[in-house]
């Protein structure tokens, strides 16, 4: 499988590709971005130093000046690309996967991403086919610090009327690099999980999504009475919340949340139209939501680069994934774990009510989650799934999304691992559990087949 993905370069180091692939990759990066420097951020994991120096070379090498900002967070890479107006950026992380993998989140100016269609492509064609190009003038390397700059940047998104305490689980990752001096100040009780950078993740896996890798902020959000748990992945982009009760919060509620700061408690704050985006795998309870609150919401594809692109096109508020990630129009088009984070702390200390009153006020429905399986040939799959509910209204946006009156479900294919993921949705329990056992019964079926 490559490693060039649908948005962005990713897979097992050094098995997948290599520090030769890594030189490469750097020598052609001009070839799809018209870039004079390139600023690079890295994670955490044992091989992002390797990584860089192959990145270092093959753009210096190519005559490009690099601005090396250390171990960071990958919004701290956006951050810097788009405050300091550079003109591309390499973020080294493999994310949310686990030990042994890394990769490369590459964007242009701006921020902007670079997604398969859009240039990762071409890179891949002129990496695996083309000679390398004679040595121009060797372009320099430059150390920037931004921890002033972006800690600043982010302290103004920090608005809080009334005192919570709050837990905070970096997961050994890189959210850990500035975590101490983001919540200096902060008008509450804090209380830090695994800020300790380790690309080993000796604690937990680097997934927030995963029930595993929440137990420890879950035990310390009980045991200490705290009001809320966040729990960032391995590259400090995305976050999962926990409420009082220890019980995980779905992702889509989050983006029902951080509407209702804008909509409701700071509308000042919109500057523009109301569009709001939502992950297509959302609940219905959540655009529902935020329609009768007087947004203007659109379905939006999965994946980093797609939500960004069309969060830039429609010039939308804000949009939300159901993985964690929540993308905004005041921050480059680009997502943010810390301003998510600080958005719904504001919600909760401006208003009068918790995560549980605001769940049971949005939402009306019966939600699965996301649901994941390990096989090799998902069309198949999906091929079964086509025939077996033709009589749904069918949406292929982003997978399969098939509508019915009373229920829903959508089937797609992971860009980055073979698994497919299944999200559905109904008006009752029962009806839930019935469709989900139906659907993972096709599923079982066929992958018990291709096994044997």
């Amino acid at each position: 499988m490559s490693v060039f993905k649908e948005n962005d370069i990713r897979g097992l180091y050094p098995v997948d590709w290599d520090k030769n692939m890594v030189f490469r990759i750097a020598s052609f990066l001009p070839d799809i971005i018209n870039c004079k420097n390139v600023v690079i951020g890295r994670d955490g994991r044992e091989s992002s130093n390797e990584i860089l120096e192959y990145l270092k070379k093959g753009l210096t090498e190519r005559g490009l000046d690099v601005i090396d900002i250390g171990v960071i967070d990958t919004p701290a890479l956006y951050f810097s690309v788009g405050n300091y107006n550079y003109d591309a950026g390499i973020m080294i992380t493999a994310s949310h996967n686990p030990v042994g993998y890394n990769g490369l989140k590459i964007i242009s100016a701006e921020a902007s991403p670079v997604e398969y269609t859009s240039g990762l492509k071409k890179l891949e064609e002129l990496v695996n086919t083309k000679e390398l190009k004679n040595k121009n003038n060797i372009g320099n390397i430059n150390i920037l610090d931004i921890e002033d700059d972006y800690i600043n940047y982010l302290k103004k998104f920090q608005i809080s009327k009334k005192k919570i305490k709050a837990v905070f689980d970096c997961s050994n990752g890189a959210a850990g690099r500035f975590i101490h001096d983001i919540l200096d100040g902060f008008p509450g009780e804090v209380i830090i999980l695994n800020s300790e950078i380790d690309g080993t993740f000796p604690n937990h896996g680097p997934n927030p999504i995963l029930k595993e890798n929440l137990v420890q902020v879950k035990e310390k959000v009980i045991n200490t009475g705290a009001d809320i748990g966040f729990c960032f992945d391995g590259d400090g982009d995305r976050v999962v919340v926990i409420d009082s009760s220890g019980e995980i919060v779905s992702p889509d509620f989050l983006t029902a949340i951080i509407g209702l700061y804008y909509l409701k408690f700071h509308p000042e704050e919109i500057n523009g139209n109301k569009k709001i985006l939502i992950d297509i795998r959302s609940s219905n309870s959540i655009s529902e939501y935020l329609t009768d609150l007087g947004a203007d919401v659109e379905v939006c594809p999965v994946g980093h680069a797609k939500i960004k692109k069309l969060l830039r096109k429609k010039d939308a508020l804000f949009a939300g994934e159901l993985t964690g990630h929540y993308y905004y129009r005041e921050n480059y088009y680009s997502d943010s774990a810390w301003i998510s984070i600080f958005r719904v702390l504001s919600v909760l200390s401006e208003g009068a009510q918790t995560l549980q009153d605001l769940k049971d006020d949005i939402f009306k429905y019966y939600f699965s989650g996301e649901l994941n399986f390990k096989i090799e040939n998902a069309d198949s799959v999906i091929n079964n799934l086509l025939k077996k509910y033709s009589d749904a209204e069918i949406n292929n946006l982003d997978g399969y999304r098939f509508d019915y009156s009373d229920w829903w479900f959508i089937i797609r294919k992971s860009g980055t691992e073979p698994l497919i993921r299944l999200v559905a949705e109904a008006h009752t329990k029962k009806t839930l559990d019935i469709k989900v056992k139906e659907i993972v019964k096709i599923i079982e079926i066929k992958k018990n087949t291709l096994d044997g």
